[in-house]
C-alpha cells in the first residue's frame, strides 16, 4: 500500500483574536488525505488531540474506532486476491520440502505394511539347482535294469483248452528320456526290453508244449514327485513318487513245439499297454540320482501263427493277457 500522508493547514492567530473568531463565527477545516481511502480516515478525537500537527492515516486509527471496523472488514473481503505474479517468489524445492515436511515425517514414522513388503520382495518362484540352473524342462536320461515276474495266462489251441499253462519270469532293461514339466511333475518316454520268457505246459490232448515269447514295450509315463515330504524326511535327498503310463507292446513268439513232433510257427502281436508305477529316488549329486521302483504292467495277449511244420494250417494257439510285476533299479542323469 502506498504510504499516505495527511496535511492540515491552519491559520495562526493571537490568543485574543482566537477568542473573537470563536465568538463571531465557526471556523471549519478539512483534512485531505492524498491517495487514501475515505473509509480509512483518522478519528475526530485524534484530530482534536493533534492540534496543528500532521496526522498520518494509520490502520491503528480505524482499529480504535468501532464504527470503522465493519467498513474495514468489507474492504478486506472485497480486496482482489493476489496473483501468482504479485506473490513473493519462493524457491520451489525449499517450498515443496517445507510444505511436505509434516507428510514426509508421517510417512517415515508410519510402519510399512506387510503386504507392501511382500510385494517389494516377491520374486517368481522357480526351481533352481545349487549351481543356479533351472530344474524345469531340464531333460534327464535314465537306465534301469530289473526283474519281471509274470502271471500264467491260460492258453487254447487245436486240442482245446490247455490243461497246464505257464510263462516263466525274466530280466529286463529300460532306457528312458524325460524332463520336469512342473514343480512336482515329470514326463518321460521309456523303452523296455525283456529277455525271452519260456512258455511251457500241457495242451488239451495232454501233450507237453514248450516255446518262448519276447517282449518290447514303448511307454509314455507321467510321474508325481512327493517333494512336500522333504520336510518330514529331513532333507531333499529322498523323493518318493507315483506314476502311470500308456503305450504299445510287441509280443513275439517263437516256435511252439508239441511232444510228438508237431511244431507251430510263431507270430508278432501289438497290444495297447498300460502301467502303474511307484518308487523313490535318491539324489547322489546335482546331476545323478538313484531310482528304485515297482511297475505293474499289462502287456496284452500273445499267440502262435496257426501253421505247423508237419501239416496244414489249423487253429492258432492263443494266450490271455500277460501281466507282469516289475522291480527296477537304475540311474538318472540330469543334463
Amino acid at each position: 500500500m502506498t504510504a499516505i500522508g495527511t496535511t492540515a493547514l491552519l491559520a495562526s492567530h493571537p490568543a485574543g483574536a482566537g477568542d473573537r473568531l470563536k465568538d463571531d463565527f465557526t471556523f471549519t477545516y478539512q483534512i485531505e488525505v492524498a491517495g487514501a481511502d475515505t473509509t480509512d480516515m483518522a478519528t475526530d478525537k485524534q484530530l482534536r488531540d493533534s492540534g496543528m500537527k500532521m496526522i498520518p492515516a494509520q490502520p491503528s486509527a480505524k482499529s480504535r474506532d468501532p464504527l470503522k471496523q465493519d467498513a474495514s472488514q468489507e474492504r478486506k473481503t472485497a480486496a482482489p486476491e493476489k496473483t501468482p505474479a504479485d506473490s513473493p517468489k519462493v524457491a520451489p524445492a525449499a517450498s515443496e520440502a517445507t510444505q511436505n515436511a509434516p507428510a514426509n515425517a508421517a510417512q517415515e514414522a508410519r510402519p510399512e505394511p506387510e503386504s507392501a513388503k511382500k510385494t517389494a520382495t516377491a520374486k517368481p518362484e522357480t526351481l533352481k539347482t545349487e549351481s543356479g540352473k533351472d530344474l524345469l524342462f531340464r531333460p534327464y536320461l535314465r537306465i534301469d535294469t530289473g526283474y519281471t515276474m509274470t502271471n500264467d495266462p491260460d492258453g487254447t489251441g487245436a486240442n482245446g483248452q490247455h490243461r497246464v499253462s505257464g510263462t516263466r519270469n525274466t530280466e529286463l532293461i529300460s532306457l528312458g528320456l524325460g524332463a520336469k514339466v512342473d514343480d512336482q511333475m515329470r514326463a518321460e518316454g521309456m523303452i523296455t526290453y525283456r529277455s525271452p520268457m519260456e512258455i511251457d505246459g500241457t495242451n488239451g490232448a495232454g501233450n507237453a508244449i514248450a516255446g518262448e515269447v519276447d517282449s518290447i514295450s514303448a511307454m509314455f509315463n507321467l510321474y508325481y514327485d512327493f517333494e512336500q515330504l522333504h520336510q518330514w524326511l529331513g532333507g531333499d535327498t529322498f523323493t518318493p513318487y507315483v506314476g502311470a503310463g500308456v503305450g504299445l507292446s510287441m509280443l513275439d513268439t517263437s516256435f511252439l513245439t508239441t511232444a510228438g513232433g508237431n511244431t507251430e510257427y510263431g507270430a508278432k502281436v501289438y497290444n495297447l499297454t498300460y502301467a502303474a508305477m511307484g518308487g523313490v529316488s535318491a539324489r547322489v549329486s546335482e546331476a545323478v540320482s538313484i531310482d528304485v521302483g515297482y511297475r505293474f504292467i499289462n502287456l496284452g495277449q500273445y499267440e502262435q501263427d496257426g501253421t505247423f511244420t508237419t501239416g496244414p494250417a489249423g487253429t492258432a494257439t492263443k494266450y490271455d493277457d500277460l501281466f507282469a510285476h516289475e522291480f527296477r533299479a537304475g540311474l538318472r542323469f540330469q543334463f
